[in-house]
């Protein structure tokens, strides 16, 4: 892994107290670059390998770390005894593709680390084009809005992406929009961005004030809004 950071303004600083001492300010500036490479400046450019992929949205970097991709969930694979989802396979499949054994980029300053220990950020290929959002555009993974998630840019064209492929079928929407569960209705929470089946018990406890009624599954996705993990209504599992 290797960590740009731009370390001139610093330089300049310390060098002018050694303006008219030559020999001090190269110490100077010397010093400097060792001590800002020691401690990096917060906004820095991170490149590494991508040595593995787990699923749809999250990777594991040649230092060893792994990186949830920022905004977007993906279909389940299946682990040990866990059923997988449908299209978890394709969705592994194709970020793979993406990325299996080359090198990434992210900005330090979009990461941060979710309750599991892994960090989550956006990430990008070598063109710049984002994976995050690729994988939303290509219908492998949905919208999955988080309180922690201060990029609104990313956001909006996230959920465009969405709205683009639910309208051309792309990758599991075909399948999850002409299922029996896409016309039934559902609740949001207006707080978590998560909805459920009226039947849920969790969906259930929800405030009242809180609650947002979609008539179906397109409505609650169109609206930016992702599936809850207790009572998903995602297509039944073709691996059990």
């Amino acid at each position: 892994m290797t960590v740009h950071s731009n370390y001139s303004k610093a330089i300049q600083v310390i060098a002018f107290f050694f303006t008219n001492q030559p020999v001090l300010r190269a110490m100077a500036v010397l010093l400097a670059v060792a001590w800002l490479w020691a401690y990096p400046a917060d906004a820095r450019t991170i490149r590494a390998r991508v040595d593995a992929v787990f699923d749809g949205d999250t990777i594991a970097l040649a230092n060893g770390e792994r990186i949830r991709l920022r905004g977007i969930d993906a279909p389940e694979v299946r682990h040990g005894s866990q059923p997988g989802q449908f299209y978890g396979q394709e969705s592994k499949k194709l970020l793979t593709t993406l990325v299996l054994g080359k090198d990434v980029f992210t900005e330090s300053e979009e990461l941060s680390t979710d309750r599991y220990g892994r960090k989550v950020g956006v990430v990008r290929l070598g063109n710049g084009r984002i994976i995050n959002l690729i994988m939303v555009e290509e219908g492998a993974a949905f919208v999955y809005p988080h309180s922690s998630d201060k990029d609104k840019g990313l956001a909006e064209q996230l959920l465009y992406a969405q709205r683009t492929a639910m309208s051309r079928s792309k990758g599991f929407w075909g399948r999850v929009l002409s299922s029996p569960e896409a016309g039934k209705a559902y609740v949001g929470n207006r707080n978590s961005k998560r909805f459920h089946r009226l039947t849920c018990a969790m969906g259930q406890k929800m405030k009242k004030t809180h609650r947002i009624h979609f008539s179906s599954l397109k409505e609650a996705f169109n609206a930016g809004f992702s599936p809850a993990r207790e009572c998903t209504p995602w297509p039944g599992d073709r691996y059990r």
